[in-house]
């Protein structure tokens, strides 16, 4: 059933009669009469009385009516967003990305966002499986880790520092302390995400380089709760997550001239229709990205800060 046919009829149903119908559509006035039978067979349906040179809807043709708008108004969607598309246009943007990079750094970033901005939907997935949701599902993908997929393309997003956090009352806390060391660190009780976590990796790996061995440590799965844990006194808490629950951020430091850091990554297809208008939408993301997430309780660099 073509749409041009509902579109004749809703023209006639304007115009009162099928001359009028033409005269709007700049046909002539056989081919909307035409296109009215062929509407009509093809539903069954008799949709007009034909009284002299005017037509009067039938009861069916009344309640056709708002079907008909539906499906053109449906229809007119389709050719504007195709077009749309078709010239590189971005409305819509799927992102996937894990569970903390998508509280921390991509829902502040869609609050900043104006109607005017493309629409952004997340998917919500494990670490491990960001880069298959990319392949099949997704137009952006935000990651961390080592492992990159070269059948997509790449950018450095930004990078996220690991905070150690302590509850108020911990020595660190009230000696001000604004950093520690990973040696420093071991030593605690420590609340740690588990292995399927990257910021978990870059942890291990920075303690491993150091030869160093943790003390004790308990796992979650969560880092809102290991960040919980760590306000309420029960131990040290890593995370990349934001201050919260009125915990003590200090940054870690390493062997190297900067602290201890989770470097996040943007991938998307390689062939993506809006590949250019993407690559400007995450230029914003990670401008964006770039002062959010490095945002603490003391607001400055922290190698400006280091203890004696």
């Amino acid at each position: 059933m073509e749409i041009k046919r509902f579109r004749y009829f809703l023209a006639v149903v304007h115009a009162g009669t099928v001359t009028g119908a033409a005269e709007r559509l700049h046909v002539a006035q056989p081919a909307v009469s035409r296109q009215l039978r062929h509407l009509e067979t093809e539903l069954g349906l008799a949709l007009f009385d034909r009284i002299g040179p005017r037509l009067r809807l039938t009861s069916a043709g009344r309640q056709f009516v708002a079907v008909a708008e539906d499906l053109v108004s449906r229809a007119d969607r389709i050719d504007s967003v195709a077009q749309h598309m078709a010239r590189g246009g971005l409305s819509h943007v799927v992102v996937a990305a894990a569970q903390t990079t998508i509280n921390e750094v991509l829902a502040p970033f869609v609050a900043t966002l104006t109607r005017s901005d493309p629409f952004l939907s997340v998917r919500e997935v494990p670490a491990d499986q960001i880069q298959t949701t990319v392949r099949e599902q997704a137009d952006l993908g935000i990651a961390a880790g080592p492992a990159y997929d070269p059948m997509l393309e790449w950018r450095p997003l930004t990078d996220v520092p690991l905070r150690a956090y302590v509850a108020p009352t911990h020595r660190w806390a009230t000696h001000g302390r604004r950093t520690i060391t990973i040696s420093e660190l071991v030593t605690e009780e420590l609340l740690l995400l588990t292995g399927e976590h990257p910021a978990r990796g870059v942890l291990d790996e920075a303690v491993s380089k150091a030869g160093l061995t943790y003390t004790h440590v308990t796992e979650s799965s969560n880092a809102l709760m290991c960040e919980a844990l760590a306000a309420s006194g029960f131990g040290v808490g890593v995370v990349t997550d934001l201050p919260r629950f009125g915990g003590y951020p200090l940054l870690i430091d390493t062997a190297g001239p900067t602290t201890l850091r989770l470097q996040l990554r943007a991938c998307w297809p390689p062939h993506h229709y809006a590949a250019e208008a993407l690559t400007s939408f995450l230029d914003r993301l990670a401008e964006f990205a770039a002062t959010y997430v490095h945002d603490t309780a003391w607001q400055t660099s922290p190698n400006s800060h280091r203890d004696p």
